[in-house]
């Protein structure tokens, strides 16, 4: 994978969650003035109109920040959770598809009721900074933003962090994997 989009992906994700949290809320409950009426379409443009939105982010946040001079794999953990290496992008993504999967069953009812309670457990870990900012996040949309945002942060620090484990526990003699 190019380089630079390797250093795009979690800042995309970064910018896209609060922004479809924002969408979310804002054309299904009229939070904001002027108040529409929500329909399939609106909501789908708020939607493509926030991946757009946070690829511009992503890519100038990548331009900013992505140290060329080092492979990926050889960054520290610090920058490689915002440059992540081949097996560690695949673990955030995967992450990624398990909130998109807990969302559409939670929240849009897609799926048994039973699948949304099993997710919902299982996203505890995933979940980490949201739950501990829940407190304020519930008054506060600044709050929230910074819960999603730093969920983003996490889901990468976790994959970095996971992929280092099961690389060393290899190193070290274990069973492959």
């Amino acid at each position: 994978m190019n380089d630079f989009v390797r250093a795009m992906v979690v800042p995309f994700f970064m910018a896209l969650f609060p922004t479809v949290w924002f969408v979310n809320r804002n054309l299904t409950t009229a939070q904001l003035p002027p108040t529409v009426e929500p329909s399939a379409g609106l909501i789908l443009l708020g939607l493509a109109g926030a991946v757009v939105g946070s690829a511009a982010v992503a890519a100038l946040l990548a331009a900013v920040g992505r140290n060329q001079s080092v492979a990926a794999e050889e960054l520290p953990f610090r920058q490689r959770v915002f440059q992540p290496d081949t097996a560690s992008l695949t673990v955030f993504l995967a992450l990624v598809g398990l909130c998109t999967l807990w969302a559409l069953v939670v929240f849009a009812g897609i799926g048994p009721a039973i699948l949304g309670d099993a997710l919902t457990f299982v996203m505890i870990l995933p979940g980490l900074p949201l739950l501990v900012l829940a407190p304020l996040a519930i008054h506060s949309a600044v709050a929230t933003t910074v819960g999603l945002v730093a969920c983003a942060l996490w889901l990468s620090v976790l994959s970095v962090g996971t992929t280092e484990l099961v690389g060393r526990w290899r190193t070290d003699g274990g069973p492959e994997i």
